[in-house]
């Protein structure tokens, strides 16, 4: 494990109560819509699914979702309010197959990578998915941010053009990219296929 990931995993485990109800649970339907409509099949790996609250929209709508996240407090959360499958799993050391997933889902926790360690999750994230499979991904958008000191978490804001670099350049087609705003900060929406 990264010791950036540790610093973020420890804020997670500690804060997550305050982190869910400021609205890190908010569910994001419209935009999950638009990825489930694109998906070839009902697979779909929810990559630092955080409290559950999307793999439990995804399960909802049929799919057959697995939420990761490597907080533990997070998961056992989940397992407790949501509905779906939940596991402790470190997104750099993915533990599947090649050509598991129909779809994977990625909101909010490409934030907490390093830009250098991008291409390399890319990468296993392109292996696991299935020719034709659909990877939808929402990242802060660059802005300004204020720092709380208590925050230890790994922050990457990107520009639109820069995450469909990195997205492009790992072997991604863009199928959608947009910006929108949500609890008073701009983000960026991308659905990409292999």
């Amino acid at each position: 494990m990264k010791e950036y990931t540790k610093q973020t995993i420890e804020f997670y485990n500690e804060y997550f109560k305050k982190y869910i109800k400021k609205g890190g649970a908010i569910v994001l339907k419209n935009k999950i819509n638009i990825f489930i409509k694109l998906l070839p099949g009902h697979k779909i790996l929810d990559v630092g699914c955080g409290p559950g609250h999307d793999t439990d929209y995804l399960t909802k709508k049929g799919s057959d979702c697995l939420g990761i996240d490597l907080s533990e407090k997070m998961i056992n959360y989940a397992k407790e309010n949501y509905k779906g499958k939940f596991k402790i799993m470190d997104f750099f050391d993915l533990k599947f197959k090649e050509n598991t997933f129909d779809g994977i889902w990625c909101s909010s926790a490409l934030t907490h990578v390093d830009k250098r360690d991008l291409a390399q999750l890319l990468k296993n994230l392109f292996v696991i998915l299935k020719r034709g499979g659909v990877l939808g991904i929402i990242v802060p958008k660059a802005q300004k941010r204020s720092k709380n000191k208590k925050d230890t978490r790994i922050f990457s804001m990107f520009h639109k053009y820069e995450i469909e670099g990195y997205l492009i350049k790992n072997g991604f087609k863009i199928i959608k990219s947009e910006i929108f705003s949500s609890l008073k900060e701009k983000w960026i929406f991308l659905i990409s296929k292999k």
